[in-house]
């Protein structure tokens, strides 16, 4: 039986509906948005900004929310969550130091609902019950001047070359990249979190080298010219590098620690669906690249391919070390008042 014109414009018609379907229904999910707010906390700084031009402009663009963010570092965002819990005002918080796991412990956030890339993320990255996500990562590892290193170094153990004596700069372990420091030394000679020993017997060759406290000390300490390698993170690398220093960073072969900017969800958000949609954006591979080439910050998705000039720079997800934070943290204070009776004075 033939098909009439009218009923080839109908198939055609219905042919055309169901491909456009997906795009329809976003369209329609993204137009829900249009007029309303979500409010994220933020680290503040030049930080912020890039997070905003990377991630919220575009998100905003796309959906028609209007997205703000409040500056606050991570303990303070914290408290805040803590202050507002059953009627919060910010709907998505940002965190650097681990108080995702506090939260959802003290029962201030709430499972991630309609994160598509959710199910992308490795396993360690993210909770295991959905409250909490990491969505870009600050990898540590090994700062050193081209100029006085031209050949890269490869390990932890390079701390201990002879050739480095007298140009060698570590963080004071009161550092949170101090006490990484001194794991990952334990860790590249065959220590561990549970086995400090080789740790602090390796740091007790290089006490006498320069000591600093903040990542504010860096640009002195390589202007100078005496300071030729020292373990930190590629983030104060590429600010360096946009000074004008000549500095690179090395992934070593024991693995970059990692410090995780997580994403969560605060309980009883009024725009709940607004902040998983934004976090699903933060999870997006065109927003990592760019996270990654304006701060260097590691891509926490796996299927984000980095362009070729930023490989060398950024290391991938697999290249990071995971560390025990719960036995670290439990150990902090006995290491601190060793640190301070055998390496400091």
């Amino acid at each position: 039986m033939g098909t009439s014109s009218f009923d080839r414009r109908q198939l055609l018609a219905a042919l055309a509906a169901s491909t456009t379907l997906p795009f329809a229904s976003g369209l329609a999910r993204a137009q829900s948005f249009t007029g309303r707010k979500l409010v994220s906390s933020g680290f503040g700084g030049s930080t912020m900004d890039i997070i905003q031009s990377a991630v919220f402009t575009p998100f905003d663009k796309a959906t028609g929310a209007a997205s703000t963010q409040v500056p606050m570092q991570s303990a303070a965002a914290l408290a805040r969550m803590k202050a507002e819990a059953g009627n919060p005002q910010i709907d998505l918080f940002q965190f650097s130091g681990g108080q995702e796991a506090f939260a959802k412990s003290e029962g201030l956030s709430q499972p991630l609902s309609g994160v598509s890339r959710l199910a992308q993320i490795p396993a360690g990255l993210k909770d295991p019950d959905g409250h909490w996500v990491t969505w870009a990562v600050i990898a540590e590892g090994i700062i050193y001047r081209k100029d006085k290193i031209p050949t890269p170094p490869t390990s932890y153990k390079d701390f201990l070359k002879p050739e480095y004596k007298g140009h060698i700069a570590f963080p004071a372990i009161t550092n949170g990249y101090g006490i990484d420091f001194l794991v990952m030394l334990a860790k590249a000679f065959g220590g561990s979190e549970d086995n400090i020993e080789p740790g602090f017997e390796a740091m007790k060759q290089i006490k006498g080298e320069t000591i600093f406290k903040a990542a504010s000390d860096l640009p002195t300490l390589f202007g100078q010219g005496d300071i030729w390698i020292m373990p930190y993170d590629t983030g104060n690398t590429f600010k360096l590098q946009q000074a004008g220093l000549p500095v690179a960073f090395a992934t070593p072969k024991e693995g970059s620690p990692a410090v995780f900017i997580t994403a969560c969800v605060a309980k009883g958000a009024k725009n709940a669906d607004i902040a998983n949609a934004a976090i699903d954006a933060m999870l997006k591979p065109e927003a990592q690249v760019e996270i990654a080439r304006t701060m260097r910050w590691t891509a926490s998705n796996p299927e984000t391919k980095l362009p070729a000039d930023l490989t060398g720079e950024v290391p991938s997800v697999d290249k990071l070390a995971q560390l025990d934070r719960d036995k670290i943290n439990a150990k902090r204070a006995s290491w601190i008042e060793r640190w301070n009776r055998e390496i400091a004075r």
